[in-house]
């Protein structure tokens, strides 16, 4: 299992305790024995009461639907179920996933930068005009996603609009704060964006 995979699966199981431990409903899960959803559903809970460490990607995706189910109007399980398809390279079920977070909550930002991300990934790492479009939303709803309002920028150069693609990066990089490392590295971008499309985002 990858160190990515055990960071989301320990995250979804506080959120599934914080929104009460408790569609995606599929049976006959691969990775998992077939038997009664009830039971299996049992089974789960008291691995996550007793020992979360040991939850399997199946189940964690299990529990997780489960909860999408026992809390209708609740993006995040259907965020984080978007994270794990998207950890499986199931990029199109990550799609769907995130969009369905987001009619829960079209404010919800990491299933909008989640949403974003999986566009740009299956557009071969272009930023095409949905994903430029969702990059700027989460950033206009929360300035701290750097990376997005970067993303957003670069989706501007790509389509042709430099300009707009030079004011959305200065207007990122205006709000770092002085000793902010991120300075540094999106500083060169900065003095390219008038002549080019820059590169992606470096990872934070």
């Amino acid at each position: 299992m990858s160190l990515h995979m055990t960071r989301i699966q320990m995250i979804v199981v506080a959120v599934c305790l914080a929104i009460g431990v408790g569609g995606y409903l599929t049976l006959g899960r691969p990775g998992m024995d077939d038997m009664p959803m009830d039971k299996r559903q049992t089974e789960i809970l008291e691995k996550i009461r007793t020992a979360p460490e040991t939850l399997t990607a199946a189940e964690t995706l299990a529990r997780l639907e489960q909860t999408a189910i026992e809390q209708p109007d609740a993006p995040e399980p259907h965020y984080f179920i978007g994270e794990m398809l998207r950890g499986q390279n199931r990029p199109d079920d990550a799609a769907r996933a995130y969009q369905s977070a987001l009619r829960r909550d079209e404010a919800h930002v990491p299933a909008l930068v989640g949403l974003a991300t999986v566009l740009v990934e299956l557009d071969g790492g272009q930023v095409g005009p949905d994903a430029a479009r969702l990059f700027a939303r989460a950033y206009e709803l929360d300035d701290t996603q750097v990376r997005a309002g970067m993303w957003a920028a670069m989706g501007a150069a790509q389509a042709g609009d430099q300009d707009g693609a030079a004011q959305m990066m200065r207007a990122v990089f205006a709000k770092l704060p002085e000793d902010d490392p991120r300075r540094e590295r999106f500083k060169p971008m900065l003095d390219v964006i008038g002549q080019e499309a820059p590169q992606a985002p470096a990872e934070e």
